[in-house]
């Protein structure tokens, strides 16, 4: 009988346990607290290179130029500092996410890769038992959708991507990191973990991240019928579900499929009465960006278009949402994060973003030296393809749990340490 063997070489292992330690924190701390963390941590694995390469100048650069021009919509404001300050943090806690990923690679051993993909593997799979678990002795009777999505989570990224990469690349007996017998109860508790989020977007993510894994989409004729054959059958089924009769109080895997029919409405339509609260939460998104649209008109100025309303700058929702104990009239965030740095930013900040992502998601054309560079290059790809997405619902790159960024400033040290030890190896 095979043994449970999760073989993890003693080397840079305080390392490992570091990064699981610092990933679950963040996943728990609110922005302000994870901004703290991030800014120690990213200087502290800075400092002991003090040297700038060019992969971590390229991906920060577009993202510094967002937060610099929200300082200078600013300034023609005149917001409350405290506010300028929590859009500061907002701004910028991305960028050190990602300065701490990569710099933190840079100060491993990364010539064993291996061990390095082993600690997100084992963070992945530690998390889901915690979710699991978290779920089960929480729950009631009712196994309902929105209980269990309270209790447990929203929805997991990291997850997904995690899983992702395991399914297409290290199961496989190629790239095979662990025993036979933990691959099959990591993929195991990880897929009824992710099935517990009952998530629209953790769905999404990890179709985005197989395709991008298995090179789909790089554009070619056969992956462009493919990706027509796929957008249409997504098309459909959300036609499909438009003409079922699927109650918002529905129980179990109902409730989920009345989410899916809905997404459409959270985006896009925000023509709602503010009293009614099942409409008001259905479109709560799309009600978001609409306000903060009509909060730059009413400077009666095309400046706010170009340059934004600034750091510090409050959405007017017109009515006091019961976003907390208090309620809210004035909120300094919304769900969608093009809308949001469209408000911050204007349509620079915008322009700025996308290209940001699409050169993310050109790395599935760069030509790989081997097989495990390639791995790398396609999951930065791939976050660039989910950002493209979830920038839509869940703000993207300034999400409130930065740990994408992490895991994109590693697989970015990644790809760069096959280009070191190439020139290595070709002075020796």
């Amino acid at each position: 009988m095979e043994k449970l063997i999760i073989k993890i070489p003693s080397r840079n292992n305080n390392l490992g346990l570091f990064l699981i330690l610092i990933l679950i924190a963040i996943s728990q701390f609110t922005i302000e607290l994870n901004f703290m963390l991030l800014v120690i941590v990213s200087f502290y694995f800075f400092l002991k290179h003090i040297k700038f390469y060019n992969r971590i100048i390229n991906i920060l650069f577009p993202l510094i130029l967002i937060f610099l021009l929200a300082i200078v919509g600013s300034v023609f404001r005149f917001p409350s500092i405290v506010d300028f300050i929590k859009d500061c943090v907002h701004l910028t806690t991305p960028i050190f996410a990602i300065i701490f990923g990569y710099y933190f690679i840079k100060s491993t051993d990364h010539s064993n890769k291996n061990t390095i993909i082993k600690w997100l593997m084992l963070y992945c799979f530690l998390v889901s038992v915690i979710h699991i678990v978290k779920v089960y002795l929480n729950l009631d009777d009712d196994w309902n959708t929105a209980g269990i999505r309270e209790i447990g989570g929203k929805g997991s990224p990291e997850e997904a991507f995690i899983y992702s990469l395991f399914l297409v690349f290290y199961r496989k007996r190629k790239f095979r990191i662990f025993s036979k017998m933990f691959t099959n109860l990591f993929i195991v508790v990880v897929t009824l973990s992710i099935l517990f989020y009952f998530s629209r977007t953790t769905m999404i993510a990890i179709v985005l991240f197989l395709i991008s894994f298995n090179r789909v989409t790089q554009v070619t004729k056969k992956q462009v019928i493919y990706f027509i054959g796929i957008l249409f059958f997504i098309l459909g089924f959300i036609v499909s579900l438009q003409f079922m009769d699927i109650k918002r109080d529905s129980k179990g895997v109902e409730s989920f499929l009345y989410k899916l029919k809905i997404a459409p409405q959270e985006i896009f339509n925000a023509d709602i009465d503010i009293n009614d609260h099942t409409q008001l939460w259905d479109k709560w998104r799309a009600y978001e960006v609409k306000k903060a649209v009509e909060t730059m008109a009413e400077e009666d100025s095309y400046i706010p278009f170009f340059i934004g309303m600034g750091a510090g700058s409050l959405v007017d929702l017109d009515f006091v949402a019961p976003l907390n104990r208090e309620g809210m009239q004035y909120i300094p965030h919304i769900h969608n994060g093009y809308g949001y740095i469209f408000f911050k930013t204007g349509s620079t900040g915008v322009v700025i973003l996308l290209l940001w992502i699409f050169y993310m998601y050109t790395y599935i054309y760069k030509k790989p030296l081997n097989a495990e560079q390639n791995i790398y290059y396609v999951s930065v790809s791939g976050i660039g393809l989910y950002l493209l997405f979830s920038t839509l619902v869940i703000n993207g790159i300034y999400n409130f749990r930065p740990i994408m960024p992490v895991i994109l400033g590693m697989m970015l040290a990644m790809t760069s340490s096959f280009s070191m030890e190439s020139k290595m190896k070709r002075v020796e």
